[in-house]
Parts: structure tokens; sequence; C-alpha cells
């Protein structure tokens, strides 16, 4: 595949203050690790699950951008989105690399981490095995989707050949796993009928975590694309966002139409109805990340680049807002106990996220991965 990346020999700014970000969350981490989860975080007996396990659950669909392009590339017949396959799945190695990291700071015991690997502890009947070794495998699948990148710029041939040829088994077993712990994310909550907010509990879950995977991944994708291809000045396939914008549109009425449905079999609507802050943000959740984008993609703004943009900014505030209170909000019992994260917890958080955007800029901006000017639309 032709591809070209404009490597600039002048530092941007944003540089410096993503770098120094990071090193403090890595110094952080580190003083997590060696002091334990006590001193370093807020959690408590009510509240196990924090800042971190929401950013994990908010940035594996966003990472779903890499199975949700690959499929459609590959075993879709969409050729076009080969030009998107390398950034897409470059944005979901990273993803899944910060999920690990806060998966890692959350463990008690986490210089025991590999036992979810060996064979007598490996527990069959556990959603949360099976998401560990699906998310640790399709990390791995990752890595050999973006080898090829840093292979080219290297001079190795002779494992882009073997990479290549043998791409769909790769890219067909990476699908299979992301789809499995995508819905399998959903199936964990529905241990929780007695403790998750009715609003968001429902036998659906699987259905809507995998769904919500599917156009929160192209959402990102349309928002990292456009934002890469101005700051580089490459050439914007517009009938490309066009058709990234009608395939979220497909799943949004997908999502809404099992969510409302949800609500109405189950009878919670008067919840709906209800003057608490749970009313609210489920109206606030479903107004903005699923009625917005709706609004934007099925008018004539999905012919522009915007559209599938703003679409794609207003889905991911809109899972965001779902994430976090299945995750932390929704599971809030009364008890004299509260919980909101200590200053070394955001301060972890942030660090890992600047290094992402860090890693991401510095790949797109040295490596090759766009098509070359002359074959893009």
């Amino acid at each position: 595949m032709a591809i070209v990346t404009k490597s600039r020999s002048q530092i941007p700014v944003s540089f410096w203050p993503l770098l120094v970000l990071t090193l403090i969350g890595v110094g952080l981490a580190i003083y997590r690790l060696v002091v334990g989860l006590g001193p370093t975080t807020n959690l408590n007996d009510h509240y196990p699950w924090g800042l971190w396990i929401t950013i994990d659950l908010f940035l594996i669909p966003v990472a779903g951008a890499a199975f949700t392009i690959s499929l459609i590339s590959y075993f879709l017949g969409r050729a076009d989105y080969h030009s998107i396959i390398r950034p897409a799945v470059l944005a979901g190695f990273i993803g899944y690399s910060i999920v690990g990291i806060l998966l890692f700071m959350d463990i008690g015991r986490w210089h025991q981490f590999y036992n979810i690997f060996v064979p007598p502890w490996i527990n069959l009947h556990s959603f949360l095995e099976e998401i560990s070794l699906c998310v640790t495998l399709y990390t791995g699948i990752l890595i050999l989707e973006i080898a090829p990148v840093f292979l080219e710029k290297w001079g190795y041939k002779t494992p882009i050949r073997w990479i290549e040829r043998g791409i769909f088994v790769i890219a067909g077993a990476g699908i299979v796993l992301s789809m499995l712990h995508q819905s399998s994310l959903g199936s964990l909550f529905l241990l929780m009928p007695h403790k998750l907010h009715p609003l968001w509990w429902t036998p659906a879950l699987p259905l809507l975590f995998y769904l919500q995977a599917v156009y929160t991944g192209l959402g990102a994708t349309a928002v990292v694309i456009r934002i890469i291809w101005r700051a580089l000045k490459l050439p914007i396939n517009r009938e490309l966002f066009r058709r990234i914008g009608q395939a979220m549109s497909i799943n949004l009425m997908l999502y809404a139409a099992i969510k409302v449905g949800d609500w109405m079999g189950a009878g919670e609507v008067p919840l709906l109805l209800k003057p608490d802050i749970f009313g609210m943000i489920a109206w606030l959740q479903f107004l903005i990340g699923i009625v917005l984008p709706l609004g934007i993609l099925l008018s004539k703004l999905v012919g522009h680049t915007a559209g599938p943009f703003w679409a794609g900014v207003f889905a991911l505030i809109g899972t965001f807002i779902d994430r976090l209170v299945i995750s932390w909000v929704g599971l809030a019992e009364p008890s004299p106990v509260s919980y909101f994260p200590s200053w070394i917890e955001i301060m972890i958080t942030v660090g890992m996220i600047a290094g992402g955007f860090l890693l991401y800029g510095a790949v797109v901006r040295y490596f090759k991965i766009f098509p070359e000017p002359e074959h893009a639309h």
C-alpha cells in the first residue's frame, strides 16, 4: 500500500506539556505500585471500582475503532477503508495499552498478575477472566497489525510479507476476540441486577455494549482522522466520511431502538420522568449521545467532514456518561462512605492519556500510516 506521512523537524508546542504530564503519571504509577492502593487511592469496601475502571470501560469501545474498521475493510469488501486501517489500528493499540496499564494499577497484588494465564488458576466461569484473556490476546493481535508501520521504517521486509500473507487470519482473530470481550463487558454487569440502577441494568447489556463499541469506534475514527488529515494537510476523502457517518447512524438507531424498547418493556419510563439525578443523567446521555449524533448524521451534514466529526464527538461524550454511570455512579450504595478519586488517581490517569496522545502524535509524525496524496481521494 502506498502510504506517506509528512515528517517535520520542528517539535510541536504540545509536545512539552504532554511529556511533563506523562512523566508525572509514570512517576506516580511507580509510587502507587510500591506503596499500595490504600495510601494512593480513595477506593474502599463500598467503592472497590473507581476512576480507573470507568476510564477503562470508556477506552475499550473507543479503541473499538480498530476492529470496526478492520471488519469493514477486510471482510465487508470496502476497499476505500484501507486508507484508514493503520491509524485506526494504532488508536486501538494505544487505547488498549492504556487500558492494560490502568488495570494493572487497579490490581491489589499486581505482582501476581500472571495468574490469569496459569491453567490451574484459570476460572472458566468468570467474565473477568474471559475479558482479561481476550484483551491480552487482542492487544497481541494489534501489535501484529501495526508492526508493519515500524518494520517498513527500519527496513525489515520479510516479517512484513509474513504479516501481509496472514492478515486475514490475524484480523479475523482480532475481530472475534474484540467482539467477545466488548459484549462480555456488558455480561459482567448482568451479575448486578440489585446493585446497578434499573435505567441501566438490562438483559440486553451485552448487545448494547457491542453496538456502542461499533458506533463509538466509528465516531472516534472520524474525529481522529479529520484532525490528523487537517494537521498534516492531506487530501480529505469526503465520500469515506459520509460512509462512516452512515454506518454510525445505523448502529445508533439499533442501539436507540433496543434501549427505548427495554425501558418500555420493563416499565421503567416513570423512572425517566422522576425528578432525580439518575433520570436527568439518563436523558442527558440519550439526548447528547444518541439523538444529537443521529440528527446530524440523518441530515445533509453527513456529506461534509464536519458532520461525522461532530457526531463522533457527541457519541463519545454519550458513551463516557453511560460507562461512568454503569461502572461508578449507578453502583452507588446508601452508606456513610463516599468515593471521589484522589489526586494521585487523577494524575496517573491524566499522565497515561497524555502519553497516549504523545505516542500517537509521534507515530503519525515520523512513520508512514496514510496514503500517498496522489493516490488519496
